[in-house]
């Protein structure tokens, strides 16, 4: 799924956009339509706060999910991309469905996504699957190239209803021209690893920006639960071997509420 050139790119750059990767036709309505059956079934959820809708009536936040989702997490196209990049035995830690309603006022700043996960070793891939098509006019992901080779950025606490996350990198530290926006059409994917410095601006246009994010850690990292300022709760957060074994003794998988049975498919 992943060419030589796009594993060098992804590991010296730190994103990717797989040229052999999309969605068929069939796949992407049926995604697009079970992501507007999330958002009418959540409706006291903000859009861009869809925690593991990949279950239903999960932890942490019991939304309603769908099943759909569910299954391109674990599809296999999916996660051989994430096995070139991150190895054999992979754990999905969680799903986040990102929407972005047309004219929305919130942005998402300047961040990186490792301190605000309490994995260790540090280490992840993101795979980021758009719903919509994704552009600058509505808010793409924007990433400032080979950040993720550098240390972590102190990430100061903001309180913006303006922002969609509680912490953040000081904006002027940042060197914005060298971000490069992902623009991407429906049923494509970007991969970003967990040290890039990323962030997207709001979607000031008449179209909505949706995407989900799966969000995967090797399996010889370990998820241990605990992080100050956290946004979400860490400890009752379910996660799932996905393909290999688990390679780290500390992980421990009986954390966490999967939810109930799975609603009907589209």
């Amino acid at each position: 799924m992943l060419s030589q050139r796009e594993i060098d790119a992804y590991h010296n750059e730190g994103w990717v956009v797989p040229q052999g990767f999309r969605l068929n036709k069939h796949e992407r309505e049926l995604l697009a339509s079970s992501v507007d059956r999330v958002l009418a079934d959540n409706p006291n959820i903000l859009p861009d706060r869809m925690i593991n809708t990949h279950l239903d009536r999960g932890a942490p936040y019991g939304i309603r999910g769908r099943k759909e989702i569910y299954d391109v997490a674990h599809d296999d196209r999916v996660l051989d991309l994430v096995e070139e990049v991150l190895g054999p035995d992979i754990i999905l830690l969680f799903t986040h469905l990102f929407c972005k309603p047309a004219s929305s006022d919130r942005a998402v700043p300047w961040h990186q996504d490792g301190p605000f996960w309490p994995v260790t070793p540090m280490a992840s891939c993101t795979v980021w699957i758009a719903i919509d098509k994704v552009d600058k006019n509505n808010g793409a992901m924007r990433v400032i190239p080979c950040s993720h080779l550098n240390d972590y950025y102190d990430h100061r606490l903001v309180d913006n209803p303006k922002s969609t996350l509680n912490r953040e990198i000081d904006p002027s530290k940042i060197d914005e021209s060298r971000a490069v926006t992902i623009e991407l059409e429906p049923g494509q994917a970007s991969l970003h690893d967990i040290g890039i410095i990323h962030g997207s601006a709001a979607n000031s246009s008449a179209r909505r920006r949706a995407g989900l994010a799966l969000r995967y850690i090797p399996a010889t990292s370990c998820m241990f639960r605990k992080m100050p300022d956290a946004a979400a709760d860490w400890s009752e957060m379910p996660m799932e071997v996905v393909r290999g074994v688990n390679r780290n003794e500390r992980n421990n998988f009986s954390l966490g509420n999967f939810g109930q049975a799975w609603l009907p498919s589209v």
